[in-house]
């Protein structure tokens, strides 16, 4: 109630004072802090390097001052959440207010371009049908505008990817096919023009690359070696060109990548393809290139080219320095988890169980930051388009009071308009608050699934680790590498500490413990060898928390089952029923941790 008289007190203000906005009334800040000189999409775009957040407070200082146009700063902020922030549901809606710009609307190669972007987001997204509308459009647009058919080769490709990541190569392969025919025909008549062609050569090797990729994971080598030849044939059409700068040449190290990833291409098809000497030709080519050790993709060649001639040996010599920590700016990073899981089964296929067992516990490790990154990302990436949706409703909020205030001629009409206004707004604030419940409550059972995920790979870690005749064996789809398994890992001690945490976790859940109220620590120290001085520091290592807030977890948690499946249980019998010693403390913590009440929690799951 104290939020709703202080926004019917601010709009009265506001009613009342002509020339004055909601920020005005507010004291927003001035923004004195950055010179206009600033102010520019270059420099902005050059702060996104470093420090994207930044670089979204000076659009929103340039939004402010009106010093660049409403299309400019949507765009960039779409650019920056998608690239920089890997926010692709932000960069979505910020694309789409782009389009709705009459100045983009306009604008063919504007409209072209935002809409190849919004494609993009929206395949991270998983949001398929809508990026095909969207790349559809973008031939609509080039057939209105009059332009070269040939130009539509953007937009196949992009329909192509949306086919193949909905799972349906027959439609991406015809896609695909469609952008190849117009990409040759674009090069061809640039070509009898006299005009550059590097650029376009380029894109038909990137085409012809995504099709042996496709094709080999279909297993249809012949084909997947066909367009490697392509690929080879795109090189040689540019060798003539290379040395030089866009877009007349290509320059040295971009050809050098592309004759590399080609000969690596070729020599590990003509392996699958049991012509090993031919394999071993073009692999001896590859080795030969400058490239061959810094270029990522040549090196992962190399390593598949080692898998398929099974020299395991040469594969962990070469896979070896990429599981480094220090090899990578984040070392909790996809290629590093990837290189960990190869060494491991490069390990096990040469009989190092144990060196095995060491690279597969990193990966798994890895894994499990990685999801909880991931999780954590979604949950800020909600909250941002949560706290967006907030922004336009303050501004929709300005707009209408000015609209007010022009047509209001007495107090008490006035009075009545604001007063239905602010009714929807409590609508609008009531359903805001229940989306962002549901969305925490699904984030709850998120993480409680993955939790017991974790506890049954802990479980078969410990397992591995006590078998000593038996060998170890991995399965392909569930093995210690598995991705579905989450929750951080973020300190890795030694395997003698994690043992006394995992058996006293056992005994403190299997017996449920923590349902106790007077649970203390010197009760749990009986349970365990560990010491007085230890016991804080071992829970903070592994449980990520002291120990009130560990068995405070625990008990959370199992409240959680009893809001649900016990409807009729009253808040506070959930509370006194899970350990906690009277319903204030229970509904304190709750909140603190879940961002809701327990019964908010407990209404989104009706």
């Amino acid at each position: 109630m104290v939020k709703f008289y202080n926004t019917l007190f601010l709009l009265l203000i506001c009613l009342f004072l002509p020339g004055k906005n909601i920020k005005q009334v507010c004291n927003a800040p001035a923004y004195d802090d950055i010179p206009d000189s600033l102010l520019t999409v270059g420099e902005i775009r050059k702060t996104v390097l470093s420090d994207p957040d930044k670089a979204l407070y000076m659009l929103d200082v340039a939004e402010e001052r009106k010093l660049l146009p409403t299309y400019q700063i949507n765009w960039t902020r779409a650019q920056i959440y998608g690239s920089a922030k890997n926010m692709e549901r932000v960069a979505v809606k910020w694309g789409k207010l782009v389009l709705e710009d009459d100045s983009v609307r306009n604008n063919t190669q504007y409209y072209f371009n935002m809409c190849k972007n919004l494609v993009e987001s929206m395949i991270a997204t998983g949001e398929y049908e809508e990026a095909i509308r969207y790349a559809r459009s973008m031939i609509d647009v080039i057939d209105r505008a009059g332009k070269q058919k040939d130009n539509n080769h953007n937009s196949y490709w992009a329909i192509a990817r949306v086919y193949r990541a909905m799972g349906n190569p027959e439609e991406a392969y015809k896609a695909m096919e469609e952008a190849l025919q117009f990409c040759r025909q674009q090069i061809e008549r640039k070509r009898g023009m006299g005009q550059p062609v590097v650029s376009d050569e380029m894109k038909l090797y990137l085409y012809y690359q995504n099709l042996s990729e496709w094709l080999c994971e279909d297993g249809k080598l012949e084909e997947a070696l066909e367009a490697v030849c392509e690929m080879q044939a795109c090189v040689e059409r540019l060798r003539p060109l290379k040395g030089g700068a866009y877009p007349l040449q290509i320059p040295e190290k971009a050809f050098l990548s592309r004759e590399g990833v080609v000969d690596g291409r070729l020599a590990n098809l003509y392996v699958l393809l049991g012509q090993a000497g031919k394999g071993r030709e073009w692999f001896a080519k590859m080795r030969e290139n400058p490239l061959v050790d810094s270029d990522p993709e040549m090196i992962r060649l190399e390593i598949d080219y080692y898998e398929d001639m099974r020299q395991y040996g040469k594969l962990i010599k070469k896979a070896l320095p990429l599981t480094d920590a220090t090899l990578y700016e984040d070392s909790i990073s996809v290629r590093r988890k990837e290189a960990c899981l190869v060494l491991a089964d490069a390990y096990l296929r040469s009989g190092k169980k144990e060196e095995s067992v060491v690279y597969y516990k990193i990966a798994l490790a890895l894994t499990d930051s990685l999801n909880h990154r991931n999780n954590e990302n979604h949950a800020l990436e909600m909250a941002t388009l949560l706290d967006t949706r907030e922004k336009e409703r303050q501004i929709e909020l300005q707009v209408e009071e000015l609209r007010w205030h022009r047509v209001v001629t007495s107090v008490v009409a006035g009075v009545l308009a604001l007063v239905g206004v602010i009714f929807i707004l409590i609508v609008r604030h009531s359903r805001i608050v229940d989306r962002k419940n549901k969305l925490m409550a699904q984030q709850i059972d998120l993480y409680l699934s993955y939790r017991s995920e974790l506890q049954v790979a802990r479980e078969r870690i410990r397992q591995l680790e006590d078998m000593e005749e038996e060998p170890v064996t991995f399965d392909v789809d569930g093995g210690i590498g598995n991705d579905r398994e989450a929750e951080a890992v973020k300190v890795e001690p030694d395997d003698g500490d994690r043992k006394y945490f995992e058996e006293l976790d056992l005994k403190i859940r299997g017996e449920q413990l923590f349902l106790n109220p007077d649970l203390t620590r010197d009760m749990i120290l009986r349970l365990t060898p560990v010491g007085k001085n230890r016991i804080s520091p071992l829970l903070q290592a592994f449980a990520g928390e002291n120990f009130n807030g560990y068995i405070n977890s625990l008990r959370l948690e199992y409240s959680l089952v009893l809001l649900k499946d016990f409807k009729n249980y009253t808040v506070e019998a959930v509370a006194i029923d899970s350990g906690f010693n009277n319903v204030r403390t229970y509904q304190r913590i709750f909140r603190e941790k879940y961002g809701m009440t327990p019964a908010e929690y407990r209404k989104t799951l009706k």
